[in-house]
C-alpha cells in the first residue's frame, strides 16, 4: 500500500490535478456561501433559495453530453481551463451585482445556470484527463482522494468562511472565488498536452451531425457493455429518494427534533458530512474490483441510516448516529462509479458515458425533488425516512441477485474476469 501511495504523489500530473480542486473547491465554498446568505438577506424568502438549484440541473441535462462528447473529441486541459476562466468572468460579474446591490433574482438565475453550463464542460474533462494521466491500478484510490478533498473542504471551509465574512464585504467572496478560479487555471495549464491514444481523439471540427452521431456512440458502448449501463443505473437510482430526504427529509427532522432552531438541522448536515469524509477516507485504502457490489453496499448503508432517522424524533442522538452511517455510504457509491466509467468505457467514450451517467442523476433526482412536493406536509417525516430506507434496502436486494448472475454468466461464457 505504501508504494501505491508513494508513486501517486509523485505523480506531478496528479498533483496538479488535485491542487487545482482543491482550489476551485474551496472557491465553490466561498460563492454558495455568499450567494446564499446574500438572497436571503435581500429576499427572506425560502422558496428563492430552493429555486437555486433549478437553472444548474437544466444547464446539466442541456449541456452534459456537449461536455462529453467534447472531451472525447479535444484536449481536456484546454476544455477544463477554459471552463474554469468562463466560470472567473461569472464569478467576478456576480461579485460585482452584489456589490452594487442589484437584488433582481432573474439574474442570480441565470448566472447559476451558466456555472452549470461550465461545469457541465469541466466535468467530462477532468474524468477523461485522469484516466490519461493516472494508471489504471490507481484510478481508483486517486478518484477517493480528489472525493475525499471535496468533502473536508466542504466539512471545514463553512467556518472559516463565515468568519472572513464576518470582517469583509460578502461581495468580496465572489472575487475570492474567482481568484481560485484562476489559480485552478493556472495549474490545470501546467498539465501540458495530457497523453491521449489517436483512437480517442476526434479530427475536424465538430458539426451537428457529427455531434449526434458521437452521442449515438456513447449511448451504443452502453448498449454493447450492458455490465457498465447496470452499474450506472443502480449507482444512480438511489436517487430517486435520497434527494426528497436530503431537501425535505432532513430540514423537517430538525425541526421537529428542535422546534425549527436551525442549529439542529446544522448538526444533523454535520454528522452527514463526517459520514462522508470517513467514507472517502475508507474508500481512498480500499481495494476492489468489482465496482456494483461497492457501490450496493454504499446502497445499504444508506437505507441502514436512513431507517434508524425513523427514531430520531425521539432519541436525538441516534439521529446524529444514522445520519453519520447514511454519510459513510456516498462515497461507496460515487467513487466506484467514476473508476468503472474510466476502467470500462473505451477511451473513444469514456467522456460520453460519463456524461449519460450524470443525465440519469439528474433525472432521478429531478424525479425525486417532485415527489417531495408532492409529499410536503402529506406524511410525517418518519414514514419519508422508513419508505425511503425500505426501497434502497429492495434495491441493493435485487442489484445483488443481478450482479451474482451477471458475473456467473460471463464466468460461463468467456475466461476472463467481470468486474462490475
Amino acid at each position: 500500500m505504501s508504494v501505491v501511495t508513494s508513486s501517486l504523489w509523485k505523480n506531478r500530473s496528479f498533483v496538479k490535478l488535485w491542487l487545482a480542486q482543491l482550489t476551485a473547491n474551496i472557491g465553490d465554498q466561498c460563492y454558495s456561501f455568499a450567494l446564499l446568505w446574500y438572497l436571503l438577506q435581500a429576499t427572506q424568502s425560502g422558496t428563492v433559495l430552493s429555486l437555486l438549484a433549478i437553472p444548474e440541473m437544466t444547464a446539466g441535462l442541456l449541456f452534459y453530453l456537449v461536455g462529453g462528447v467534447l472531451a472525447d473529441r479535444y484536449h481536456p486541459r484546454s476544455l477544463m481551463v477554459g471552463a474554469d476562466l468562463a466560470r472567473i468572468a461569472v464569478a467576478v460579474l456576480v461579485g460585482i451585482m452584489a456589490a452594487m446591490s442589484v437584488k433582481h433574482f432573474a439574474f442570480f438565475l441565470t448566472a447559476q445556470f451558466m456555472i452549470g453550463v461550465f461545469s457541465s464542460l469541466f466535468h467530462p474533462a477532468r474524468t477523461v484527463a485522469l484516466k490519461a494521466i493516472v494508471p489504471v491500478e490507481q484510478l481508483s484510490r486517486s478518484n477517493a482522494i480528489l472525493d475525499t478533498t471535496f468533502r473536508t473542504v466542504r466539512i471545514a471551509a463553512p467556518m472559516t468562511i463565515g468568519v472572513i465574512a464576518s470582517w469583509m464585504p460578502l461581495s468580496h467572496l465572489f472575487f475570492i472565488n474567482a481568484f481560485a478560479y484562476l489559480l485552478s487555471a493556472c495549474f490545470l495549464y501546467t498539465l501540458g498536452n495530457i497523453p491521449r491514444s489517436s483512437q480517442s481523439m476526434g479530427t475536424g471540427p465538430l458539426h451537428f451531425r457529427q455531434y449526434v452521431r458521437d452521442i449515438g456512440a456513447g449511448i451504443g458502448e452502453l448498449r454493447t457493455n450492458r455490465l457498465l449501463f447496470i452499474v450506472l443505473l443502480f449507482s444512480n437510482m438511489g436517487f430517486l429518494v435520497w434527494q426528497v430526504c436530503w431537501n425535505v427529509g432532513f430540514p423537517f427532522l430538525a425541526n421537529g427534533m428542535q422546534q425549527g432552531d436551525g442549529s439542529m438541522l446544522a448538526v444533523l448536515i454535520g454528522s452527514y458530512g463526517v459520514g462522508n469524509l470517513l467514507g472517502s477516507l475508507f474508500m481512498a485504502r480500499f481495494s476492489y474490483q468489482r465496482h456494483l457490489l461497492v457501490i450496493l453496499f454504499g446502497w445499504l448503508i444508506q437505507a441502514a441510516g436512513f431507517l434508524l432517522l425513523t427514531l430520531g424524533l425521539a432519541h436525538h442522538w441516534l439521529a446524529f448516529l444514522a445520519a453519520g452511517i447514511a454519510g459513510v455510504g456516498g462515497p461507496l457509491i460515487g467513487i466506484p462509479t467514476v473508476t468503472a466509467i474510466q476502467t470500462k468505457a473505451a477511451d473513444s467514450h469514456t467522456g460520453k458515458v460519463y456524461a449519460l451517467n450524470m443525465l440519469m442523476f439528474t433525472l432521478f433526482s429531478m424525479g425525486s425533488s417532485s415527489m417531495g412536493a408532492v409529499w410536503l406536509g402529506k406524511w410525517p417525516v418518519e414514514q419519508l425516512f422508513f419508505v425511503s430506507g425500505l426501497f434502497l434496502a429492495i434495491m441493493s436486494a435485487a442489484g445483488f441477485a443481478i450482479e451474482r448472475r451477471a458475473r456467473s454468466g460471463q464466468d460461463r461464457q468467456q475466461p476472463r474476469t467481470f468486474s462490475a
